[in-house]
């Protein structure tokens, strides 16, 4: 029994309203964070049945592990005789003891957590960069797709298109007046298939910084060359817009993370809500949208295939680089660490509450309560602990 599922059907749902008429559910604030570990288990269900096996050259012994990385996130504590700690920062709470897969493209709690840390890093290279009176500005390159398209395939061609273009003459002068870059890779998908795109922020010491419009004309005619060598066909415009390459003036922080935390910020914005209705209307749909509709159709749909093409595409990826911001990062004392395994299971200050037994945190695990669990210590502390653990156990919701 899900018990986390059953938390959320009892959770109180209101209506918010998009404009032009358009409302969509509007989940509880508990609800949207139990949802994370409803999409972690979806996630980890899906991933459950891919095995990679291992033969010792010496002896034979054959040995087995997940092909995922994800399937094993939150599963069980590191040290089996300290059981599970449960931390409170303020009005922050969370698990303590169990290592996370740190894998930001597949698992919902561990995107969560390391992007929170990537847009401190991001937001203090633009505090750093505009109070310096430079600017910046926002660049998206783009390739046309395919429902044929193979995700890996995509985006195999996209980076050496990428590295291509970086090498050649013509795109080195357009840079040259660059102070530093970061650039984030995206994916979505709609009724036209795989959509791999990136998003960079390109930096300048001075202000004001450069022709937007020129910039992306100039910047156009490189791309759609170097593309075309991929195998990648470019549109300069669709619907108005400029689609192959599109720049823009940042003005700060917000306007980049705004862009770049589109496709991830599937909580706020209700996407475990209208993800199947942004499928069904034509447009294009985060693959946490993805990820609940392969959960509600169950194995053997199309969503639960793609998912599993998605996870291996994106397999050992960078989802975001600061190395050509590394002299920024220096000069303005940011961080650059990108190590997200380490990130994911980093414990900053806090205070321990409450521990759990290894066993009752597994029985809580197998009856799928994590979530449940978690938004009882949150409200009611080691009382609530106690009592949710086993209520859980017993496989009733506790609430």
């Amino acid at each position: 029994m899900r018990i986390d599922h059953e938390y959320v059907k009892q959770q109180p749902v209101g209506v918010r309203h998009l404009g032009n008429g358009v409302a969509v559910p509007a989940p509880s604030i508990e609800a949207i964070r139990v949802k994370r570990y409803l999409l972690l288990g979806g996630a980890q269900e899906i991933a459950q049945p891919y095995w990679i096996e291992k033969v010792d050259k010496e002896t034979g012994e054959v040995t087995k592990r997940s092909e995922f990385r994800v399937s094993c996130c939150m599963r069980s504590s590191i040290d089996p005789e300290k059981g599970v700690s449960f931390w409170r920062n303020e009005d922050r709470v969370g698990f303590a003891g169990l290592m996370r897969c740190g894998n930001v493209w597949s698992c919902p709690l561990c995107c969560a957590k390391v992007m929170g840390i990537r847009e401190k890093q991001i937001r203090a290279l633009f505090d750093g960069v505009l109070s310096n009176n430079g600017s910046a500005v926002m660049v998206t390159f783009t390739a046309a797709h395919t429902p044929e398209d193979s995700l890996a395939d995509l985006l195999v061609k996209f980076k050496k298109a990428q590295k291509s273009m970086s090498m050649c003459r013509e795109y080195r002068h357009l840079i040259e007046a660059r102070a530093g870059a970061v650039v984030t890779t995206e994916i979505m998908y709609g009724q036209s298939g795989w959509h791999p795109h990136q998003h960079h922020a390109w930096f300048y010491l001075f202000s004001p910084g450069p022709n937007v419009e020129q910039l992306a004309a100039d910047l156009y005619a490189v791309w759609e060359r170097h593309a075309g060598k991929q195998g990648l066909s470019v549109l300069r415009e669709w619907r108005g817009r400029n689609i192959g390459v599109d720049v823009r003036q940042a003005w700060g922080a917000s306007e980049y993370l705004t862009k770049f935390d589109r496709e991830r910020d599937w909580g706020l914005d209700s996407e475990m809500t209208a993800g199947r209705l942004k499928l069904a209307s034509g447009t294009s749909v985060s693959v946490w949208g993805l990820l609940e509709d392969a959960i509600c159709r169950g194995n053997g749909s199309g969503s639960w295939a793609l998912f599993v093409e998605y996870m291996r595409a994106t397999k050992g990826k960078a989802s975001i680089s600061l190395k050509a911001a590394r002299n920024l990062c220096v000069q303005f004392g940011v961080d650059m660490n990108v190590d997200d395994f380490a990130d994911a299971n980093k414990s900053g200050e806090s205070e321990i509450f409450a521990t759990l037994s290894g066993a009752s945190f597994d029985q809580v695990f197998r009856n799928g309560g994590l979530g449940s669990l978690l938004e009882a210590a949150r409200s009611r502390g080691l009382s609530g602990v106690e009592a949710a653990a086993a209520a859980i156990s017993n496989g009733c919701v506790f609430s």
